[in-house]
């Protein structure tokens, strides 16, 4: 049974204001850092926007029409874990929409991980174990225990993205399609094999670059990038935002992202992930 797209929703969320961290968030990535020899940058957990999963989920909910129906399964999808162990935005979920969802989170696979989220839900509904779907992602620009700077900058808003889905009712019919173990140019020529089936418009993610996608000859497919500052919401946040010209007018849209093999991985290899939406398939 096939999920179709019956809503989506794109927030952007700015920082708390001011305030000392939590002394148990500071204790636990002081004592995390000793322990595998790295240094806490306790700095940058005081100007980080400490927004949780659950605030993220919350704020999200009021972005989306409301829900009415019971929800089956709910799916919380991110790039990396909440960096508060305390609390849970799946359990925030479950707890508010109506039903009694089964629920699970996903982390851990980069810009990949929203499209693992929608493949599980998928197979749920074909084993008839889901009809309705809520399926979240959240970029989260608080991460005291990454050596690194934050992808998306020291000034970014962190995000949150929800798709609605139904594998019985209205909306356009969902195929999401994940390809391990591709060079960069690999996955460039498996996407352009897509496209030969005639698609509207291609929303890429920041693991590809528009202007290596070849289209084929006098295709009238528009390729949009979506924003750098949510990599791993915002190629859902301009589907969301599109959605209603998308019903309105009909056609195929993608939404593709590459995501390379975590660090330790020399291959030169990563994940194409690809979710088509065909709107015009669609059931009023």
């Amino acid at each position: 049974m096939t999920l179709r797209l019956a809503g989506a929703a794109h927030r952007a969320f700015e920082g708390r204001p001011p305030a000392p961290a939590d002394p148990f968030l500071v204790r636990l990535y002081a004592d995390m850092a000793e322990l595998y020899g790295t240094t806490f940058d306790q700095e940058r957990l005081e100007r980080a926007n400490r927004n949780t999963f659950s605030d993220l989920a919350e704020g999200l909910l009021d972005a989306l029409p409301a829900l009415e129906e019971p929800i089956d399964l709910v799916v919380v999808a991110s790039d990396r874990p909440d960096f508060d162990p305390r609390t849970s935005g799946v359990s925030y979920l479950t707890e508010t929409v109506p039903g009694t969802p089964l629920a699970f989170s996903l982390s851990d696979q980069g810009e990949a991980t929203p499209y693992t989220a929608l493949r599980l839900a998928g197979q749920y509904a074909a084993a008839g174990r889901a009809d309705r779907v809520l399926v979240t992602a959240m970029d989260q620009t608080t991460s005291p225990a990454d050596p690194e700077p934050p992808r998306q900058g020291p000034e970014a808003r962190d995000g949150a993205a929800a798709l609605l889905l139904s594998a019985d009712g209205p909306g356009a019919p969902t195929d999401v399609r994940q390809y391990p173990g591709l060079t960069l140019d690999e996955a460039y020529g498996r996407l352009g094999e897509v496209l030969d089936g005639g698609v509207t418009e291609l929303i890429v993610g920041t693991g590809l670059t528009p202007e290596r996608i070849t289209l084929p000859s006098g295709a009238p497919t528009d390729v949009v990038p979506a924003s750098s500052e949510f990599p791993c919401t915002g190629a859902w946040g301009r589907l969301a935002a599109e959605l209603p010209r998308f019903i309105r007018d009909g056609g195929t849209v993608v939404v593709a992202d590459y995501v390379p093999h975590g660090p330790g991985d020399d291959t030169g290899r990563g994940e194409l992930a690809l979710c088509v939406v065909d709107f015009g398939a669609a059931a009023a």
